[in-house]
């Protein structure tokens, strides 16, 4: 594309020679001539591109690998965004990992550093959510993912099924340096003013890190066998949002203790092989409001969470854990659970008490999505004020099979008089129905 066709939009005369100006800053480089065509079309005031031309010179990065034309492009379309909130947003996925940014890790995480006034509620901030990175992908400063074996891996979203049928978004490659210098120049509550690597970090991170304000920890690496030292939490007092997601985590570092006020905690392994000992800690982080295992054997889940009484949402995807009873019931404010692939094959216990906890769903009041499976439906559970489902009863559910629907149901085995008793408010809103082996199909 030349130069002409790259802003051909612009009409006026006098335009012209300050958009060739403005091409060339582009350096002919995708990202920073998309994101400026966008940022500017529309604008027809000569003084506005003359302005928008000054503040490309005027464009001053430091220690940046990128050049200077094109890091200029890029704070341009990043400072003509109108909403705060979208440069909030664009900032946190800047520093999100290497590839796709997941939405539902981005829920949890603007959620629990608070970075939307007047949001309190995981719906209406996962509406905000899918409305902010709409603005940034028609900026171009984000863009759609093709699913690939990394998202492949990653469970599918109830929450942003129905987002385009785009659960992930991801970054260009220089957004990361981009987004550090314009943070470095205002800093918000999750940036880092000193860079830290751990990138050499084979089998275990430093005794510690000296951080006192730190807020935000996110360690993303499938490839590295992790072991945390015992006091390495122990100067990162106020950190709001803990993110692990690394193969052979064994244990949970006695420091965890010290960060009282931790919001989100995600413990992941995608490959599923880890045994985590030990959790009990876990239950006097009285702050949590996110809670998300993935890939464990825990052995069970502690009585000690029975303290959680703020917890929001709970996540629980293929681990291996028994549920002790009143656990569930405990946890008043849940809005989502999944507990997806749970194993609870566990020496000892009762087929009865493996599906206790599932009868205690009645229970929770401000319960509306859920995820999960279980092999036989109690007695007396009740789905009445479900909005979001995917429930599989007689079935192991197979979350590798890509789904474009929040509301499903699989049932297997199931008595007739129950489809109609447990589930016919959720028949009204139903979009995939799948029924196996029913013992009379006079209910239908």
């Amino acid at each position: 594309m030349n130069q002409q066709e790259q802003f051909a939009y612009v009409e006026k005369p006098e335009l012209q020679p300050i958009a060739t100006e403005v091409v060339k800053k582009c350096e002919d480089l995708p990202v920073a001539i998309v994101t400026i065509r966008k940022a500017l079309k529309g604008e027809s005031e000569v003084g506005v591109w003359r302005n928008a031309l000054e503040e490309l010179k005027s464009s001053a990065p430091k220690k940046i690998r990128v050049s200077e034309n094109v890091y200029a492009c890029l704070e341009l379309s990043y400072n003509r965004l109108k909403s705060e909130e979208a440069k909030l947003v664009f900032l946190l996925c800047g520093l999100l990992g290497n590839d796709s940014i997941s939405l539902d890790d981005l829920l949890k995480y603007v959620m629990d550093l608070d970075l939307f006034d007047y949001v309190n509620s995981l719906e209406k901030a996962r509406d905000k959510v899918v409305t902010l990175v709409k603005i940034l992908k028609a900026s171009s400063l984000l863009l759609d993912v093709v699913e690939d074996a990394q998202t492949y891996r990653k469970p599918p979203s109830l929450y942003f099924v129905e987002a385009e049928g785009n659960e992930y978004v991801k970054r260009h490659d220089v957004i990361r340096d981009v987004v550090r210098s314009i943070a470095s120049k205002d800093p918000h509550l999750f940036m880092v003013n000193k860079d830290v690597s751990l990138q050499e970090c084979v089998q275990e991170l430093p005794e510690g890190l000296v951080y006192p304000k730190l807020e935000v920890f996110l360690f993303d690496n499938y490839y590295v066998f992790l072991r945390i030292p015992d006091t390495f939490f122990q100067e990162m007092k106020e950190v709001r949002v803990l993110s692990l997601s690394a193969p052979n985590l064994a244990q949970l570092p006695s420091s965890l203790q010290f960060l009282s006020n931790l919001r989100t905690l995600c413990l992941h392994d995608y490959e599923y092989r880890s045994t985590l000992k030990d959790i009990e800690m876990v239950g006097e982080l009285k702050k949590l409001q996110i809670l998300s295992f993935v890939g464990y054997k825990l052995e069970k889940l502690p009585d000690l969470m029975k303290q959680l009484t703020d917890l929001r949402m709970l996540s629980l995807r293929h681990c291996q854990a028994s549920i002790p009873r009143n656990v569930i019931s405990s946890l008043a404010r849940l809005v989502p659970l999944c507990s997806r692939n749970i194993d609870q094959e566990r020496e000892g216990v009762e087929g009865g008490e493996r599906i206790a906890w599932f009868s205690e769903l009645k229970i929770l009041s401000c319960l509306r999505t859920l995820e999960a499976d279980i092999d036989v439906l109690p007695e007396d559970v009740c789905f009445d004020n479900l909005t979001k489902y995917d429930i599989f009863i007689g079935y192991q559910s197979q979350w590798d099979v890509r789904k474009n629907t929040s509301r499903r149901l699989k049932l297997k085995k199931v008595k007739g008089p129950h489809l109609v008793s447990r589930f016919s408010k959720l028949f009204k809103t139903i979009e995939v129905l799948d029924l196996s082996l029913l013992d009379d199909i006079k209910y239908l």
